[in-house]
């Protein structure tokens, strides 16, 4: 409004001034504009439209003026609008959902745990990239085990065997990327160090070991800056059945879900496909940002599609926690990991319109 003010108050100044000059705005009446492709002619039938404002009453110059605010403002609305129609133009071509299993395919890894000294301890599930510098997100599931050993008692010519429970976070953690599509699916397997863990949230932090094979930065997965709705659409992505990286789609079904003995832990249930092998992998949407961790699924005769991932809110405040623990251990740790969301569509929508 205030530069509505001074525009209005500049304008009525100079008009005012040329009124007391008795100037033309525009200048002679007989110029005229030929379409005759550039060269004028006092008998063409296209002439310039003029005005001599020096003859206008004060009530027909702010008439004048209203009229000129008021093309201003539709021209603004037009600007508004066109802006409108690019960020959804933008936006519908993120919603392609499908398409994510593709682009994020070198952020999705194959998990592998071993631990050596037991033959029958094992597990295969997946895991994602969240920082350019190797930070990766999985479920403590995936990384801890415990399990039932049997340790062989030889007594004379007899051999018993003691069977123990043990526990503990595999010492062999290995990863390899889709070896389809992969910037890194050159067969190369890669070691992942344990940084930190919660049975609470059933979330674990690994960090590759190995340098970047490709370019400086690893690629990661973007957090959603938005808020998740029962109905938007859902693409997850994992080491189904520990046969590598594949994607299943379908819909939020429902948001904050707790149906566990923790009290920190909830879920966002889909209707996507999840398997075995799944857990740990991302759940993400339209945007291609992460909004939750593929967890688990209800397995029933009387129930079907009801799968599970830990909403996005308890991944940024386990990550808080995993950094806190590392200061508090003296060995700080830096998780940079970026958003993405709505915001995004709008931001390129602007800097599409300004190159244009």
């Amino acid at each position: 409004m205030r530069k509505r003010l001074i525009v209005f108050a500049t304008i009525m100044a100079v008009l005012l001034t040329l009124c007391i000059t008795g100037c033309s705005l525009i200048g002679d009446n007989t110029d005229s504009l030929a379409n005759n492709g550039g060269s004028t002619s006092s008998s063409s039938s296209a002439s310039v439209r003029t005005t001599d404002y020096s003859s206008m009453t004060r009530e027909d110059l702010e008439t004048a003026l209203t009229k000129y605010i008021d093309i201003c403002d539709k021209q603004a609305d037009l600007l508004t609008d066109y802006k409108k129609i690019v960020e959804e133009a933008v936006a519908n071509r993120e919603t392609k959902i499908g398409a994510y299993a593709t682009t994020l395919v070198d952020c999705v890894m194959n998990l592998t745990c071993v631990e050596p000294q037991y033959t029958n301890v094992g597990c295969q599930g997946s895991g994602f990239i969240i920082t350019e510098d190797g930070y990766v997100i999985t479920n403590n599931h995936v990384v801890y085990y415990e399990a039932e050993v049997y340790e062989p008692i030889s007594t004379g010519w007899i051999t018993r065997y003691n069977i123990r429970r043990v526990t503990g976070v595999y010492s062999s953690i290995t990863a390899v990327f889709d070896s389809e599509s992969s910037y890194y699916g050159n067969g190369t397997v890669y070691n992942l160090q344990f940084v930190y863990r919660d049975p609470d949230y059933d979330l674990a932090l690994l960090k590759i070991v190995e340098e970047v094979p490709v370019g400086d930065e690893w690629s990661a997965v973007p957090f959603y800056d938005g808020t998740t709705k029962r109905g938007d659409e859902v693409l997850v992505l994992g080491n189904a059945d520990g046969k590598g990286l594949s994607a299943t789609a379908g819909i939020v079904s429902a948001t904050g879900k707790t149906f566990t003995d923790s009290p920190k832990l909830t879920f966002i249930q889909t209707d996507a496909a999840i398997n075995g092998g799944n857990s740990g992998g991302p759940a993400v949407n339209i945007y291609g940002a992460l909004i939750g961790v593929v967890n688990s699924k209800f397995v029933s005769t009387s129930i079907e599609n009801m799968g599970f991932a830990i909403e996005l809110s308890k991944v940024e405040t386990f990550i808080a926690d995993a950094i806190k623990d590392a200061a508090d251990k003296g060995t700080p740790i830096t998780v940079a990991y970026t958003t993405k969301g709505a915001g995004a569509a709008a931001t390129n929508a602007e800097e599409s319109e300004q190159a244009a």
